[in-house]
């Protein structure tokens, strides 16, 4: 039991990072490399997409950037870096949603398995651990949103619940001094 919990929190790990990189863009990273490039492909596509529909919002029009992080979210390019990601949890009994509520981006994992679910209620050190472990990913994805979205602020949350909707764990990751540095110089 505890071999399938590591596996999911790895997978869960995993996708989350690739959701980020890909949804982001990779912005951040001025490296050369053809991943970055496609990253900024596609975020370019996407700035393009953006710009035909600025007639939507005077905010957008004028910075470049998303209203909101529900928006952001809503973007028909994050939401295909979702299904994706959301269609890679299909078969380990956990579920994903990416929600967002005022200057927080919220990822809650759903134990959909019961059994699982309790297994993991009885002793949460694992996803406390998992979080710990991936704190400084977080932390760099809050301090990124500032370039795609106009938010003051930004907050990460993860939220891992149990089967019935309760909540097992949850953490807040604001952006690192580093990542808040880095933003404020593109």
């Amino acid at each position: 039991m505890k071999n399938r919990i590591r596996k999911m929190l790895l997978l869960v790990c995993a996708a989350t990072a690739a959701l980020l990189i890909t949804a982001c863009g990779g912005s951040s990273d001025n490296a050369a490399s053809d991943d970055t490039t496609q990253a900024e492909d596609t975020a370019d596509d996407a700035a393009a997409e953006e710009d035909a529909a600025a007639d939507d919002s005077a905010d957008e029009a004028v910075t470049g950037k998303y209203a909101s992080i529900q928006e952001f979210i809503d973007s028909d390019m994050m939401q295909e870096s979702l299904q994706q990601q959301i269609s890679s949890l299909e078969g380990t009994g956990m579920s994903m949603t990416i929600t967002g509520e005022d200057n927080k981006l919220v990822y809650n994992f759903t134990f959909d398995d019961p059994e699982l679910s309790t297994a993991i209620a009885a002793d949460v050190s694992q996803l406390e651990s998992s979080l710990d472990s991936q704190a400084s990913t977080f932390e760099s994805v809050a301090g990124i949103l500032p370039a795609a979205i106009d938010v003051e602020n930004p907050v990460v949350v993860v939220r891992y619940l149990g089967s019935d909707g309760t909540e097992l764990i949850s953490r807040e990751f604001a952006p690192s001094d580093d990542s808040a540095a880095d933003t404020a110089t593109e």
